[in-house]
């Protein structure tokens, strides 16, 4: 008498089955760059860069560009530059000279010269560093 295993065995198709290539088939998954999840998860980052992210910053960067812009290009501050006063240092030269031909003080011919010369100084220098920014600015 067959034991029941025995039975449902002998039901069984007695054909061979190549697992080799099964075994090939299923290692395909192996070839898959993402589980089902993480791909998910990275293509909602992705979504979150080009819907969002990338929009508001663009908008940022355009805001400060108009602004840029008009404060480089078109100087809508409207402050003076230090080529806009240059001509004052010669005229500090020239004073600072008669007075001491005339053996007076320049300050009394211009009051708080000697700190007016350093003011047209520090204009320079902070013309020079707004001309850089302005070359900068143009690089973009």
């Amino acid at each position: 008498m067959k034991s029941r295993l025995e039975k449902v065995y002998s039901k069984l198709p007695n054909k061979k089955v190549n697992l080799k290539a099964q075994k090939v088939e299923l290692g395909l998954l192996d070839e898959i760059s993402y589980d089902y999840d993480n791909l998910v998860e990275e293509i909602d980052r992705l979504s979150y860069l080009v819907d969002e992210f990338l929009p508001e910053q663009f908008n940022k960067l355009d805001e400060a560009y108009i602004l840029l812009k008009d404060v480089l290009v078109f100087n809508s501050e409207n402050v003076i530059y230090y080529d806009d006063v240059s001509q004052d240092e010669e005229t500090i030269r020239i004073i600072k000279e008669k007075a001491e031909v005339i053996g007076i003080d320049a300050n009394e011919i211009f009051p708080n010269i000697d700190n007016y010369e350093s003011e047209l100084e520090r204009l320079r220098v902070l013309s020079d560093e707004f001309k850089g920014a302005v070359r900068q600015f143009s690089n973009y």
